[in-house]
């Protein structure tokens, strides 16, 4: 049926996520609005996500795994959409009317490259229940998760994602945000899963740390990550000692006045002295027991 409402390509990169991309699909055809396609790029999983039955879903694999950034960029190379929002394969759309929205933002505006969201983590396994949000007004720290990214793709012409950890879409969004206006909706449009998989693994860290994740983000405009001192235990549980000295040097190039700042070695110390054993359950632990106490869900109104 013909149509004038702008077609909508929901990108998802997908690696070994064939036990969760099923809710993530219907998140996606729960949607509302009609003219849209739903493309997978498959980074080469081993997890047989090739053999499910995907419908209308356009499914792609790739011929060898690449990483998120890559896969995203290829996904994106297949889609026909006037408008490209990217989405995880393990996270869900959480209001029916995020990709109306987005739609109206881009068409009342033509110098709207970029729509973004709220969004907030849940606990696999539970409720889609809040236990960790992002409400920033900084379209760059929003974009520190893909899902919901919005882009209108004459915007994305010539640009893709980086391969860099953490700061894969954050990228894109910077380059995208030097010529085009944004728009932020204000509301918890995604829910991003937590659970295990092959990305909270060590082995997965150190592969695709390629630089310092600090000095990455401060490269793209997140100046305010040089005041983000829990993220110390993030490069703890995930990198070598090595890499946390890196970074608490880091902190002081880009912030001197880090260094007379007790909260600054506060964690710095607890990063070096505490045992990544322990300091891996501590983030759980919070989620699980303080977290979805203090933490509540931004409804679009």
């Amino acid at each position: 049926m013909p149509t004038d409402k702008p077609l909508v390509s929901i990108v998802i990169a997908s690696y070994n996520m064939n036990h969760l991309i099923g809710a993530t699909l219907n998140s996606c055809m729960w949607q509302d609005y009609a003219n849209k396609e739903v493309i997978v790029y498959d980074d080469c999983s081993t997890d047989g996500t090739e053999n499910r039955k995907w419908g209308l879903t356009k499914y792609y694999r790739g011929e060898k795994n690449v990483g998120v950034g890559n896969a995203f960029n290829a996904g994106i190379e297949k889609a026909n959409g006037e408008i490209v929002i990217i989405l995880c394969a393990d996270d869900l759309f959480l209001d029916k009317r995020y990709i109306s929205d987005v739609v109206n933002c881009f068409t009342r505006d033509k110098s709207v490259g970029h729509v973004t969201r709220y969004y907030f983590q849940f606990i696999d396994g539970g409720k889609v229940k809040p236990c960790r949000a992002w409400r920033d007004r900084n379209p760059i720290v929003l974009s520190n998760n893909p899902s919901g990214l919005a882009f209108r793709k004459k915007a994305l012409e010539g640009l893709g994602c980086s391969n860099k950890m953490f700061i894969e879409t954050s990228y894109l969004t910077s380059q995208v945000l030097k010529n085009w206006n944004y728009v932020i909706l204000p509301y918890d449009a995604i829910g991003a899963r937590v659970h295990q998989s092959t990305s909270t693994t060590p082995d997965y860290w150190l592969k695709r740390r390629v630089s310092s994740p600090v000095l990455d983000w401060h490269e793209i405009g997140g100046v305010e990550i040089a005041k983000d001192y829990v993220s110390f235990i993030q490069i703890k549980n995930g990198f070598t000692m090595d890499a946390v000295f890196e970074e608490i040097g880091n902190f002081i190039k880009l912030r001197p006045l880090n260094i007379i700042n007790p909260a600054f070695w506060f964690w710095a110390v607890v990063a070096i002295l505490t045992p990544r054993k322990i300091l891996r359950k501590l983030p759980a632990f919070y989620r699980k027991h303080i977290g979805v106490r203090i933490t509540r869900e931004v409804k679009r109104p």
